[in-house]
């Protein structure tokens, strides 16, 4: 489908006629909105409740305008405490299955924010044939503009997103042939990688995921030696 705005959690997009060859003189945008840009858990309380000197073990219960669940708090021996729990802004993964666009002439612009177009928020301009790596918007909406010339096509592209936390790069995966130390995905984690014996790394050995939600590097790839 071209022209589409679409909302989370996830989805797929595609280039016009996938897997059949795209059309020339194609010009298509997708806008990304994250369907909660900002999480918010119910309020809940934590019970604490003792009698005749035995503590009796902690519940996590839901309140719902509720000034006690347990009906006196004094009386009950409980003490309730409020808390509403927030997780952090949501944005956008971006992650390519299939790419094969003409080279130079034949590119997806991909961006942050709803206004497509706009250079000031382009994270990457793609072509060729070489799958892209994953890409995380740095607010909850992302654009996503596919442009083609008048003559010469190919096979286009296969891509999926999904809403992750702010403050992660998302799980760049494992490279075929590889292994990976570390699983952990948020601002300041690295992750290292190796091949096995037959194979040498193509990259950087070790990624750390930044500030503006994307990995120092691409992921690396295990080559025959």
């Amino acid at each position: 489908m071209c022209d589409a705005h679409l909302r989370g959690p996830s989805g797929i997009i595609t280039s016009p006629n996938f897997p059949i060859q795209y059309d020339n003189n194609a010009h298509c945008v997708w806008i990304i909105t994250a369907l909660n840009p900002a999480k918010v858990g119910g309020e809940s309380g934590d019970i604490q409740c003792s009698k005749q000197g035995l503590n009796v073990e902690t519940q996590s219960l839901r309140l719902r305008n509720r000034s006690c669940l347990l009906g006196n708090s004094k009386d009950n021996g409980c003490r309730v405490s409020n808390s509403v729990h927030r997780t952090g802004l949501q944005v956008i993964k971006l992650a390519f299955e299939e790419f094969d666009l003409e080279r130079g002439y034949d590119t997806l612009t991909v961006g942050d924010g709803g206004q497509d177009g706009d250079q000031k928020t382009v994270l990457y301009i793609l072509t060729g044939t070489s799958v892209p790596d994953l890409i995380v918007s740095t607010n909850h909406q992302m654009w996503l503009l596919f442009q083609t010339d008048g003559s010469g096509s190919s096979l286009g592209f296969k891509a999926s997103y999904e809403e992750i936390e702010q403050g992660s790069c998302g799980d760049p995966g494992i490279p075929a042939y590889g292994q990976r130390e570390g699983s952990r995905f948020r601002h300041g984690d690295t992750l290292k990688f190796e091949c096995q014996p037959a194979f040498e790394l193509v990259g950087q050995k070790a990624i750390t995921c930044q500030k503006n939600n994307q990995w120092s590097a691409k992921k690396p790839g295990c080559v025959c030696k």
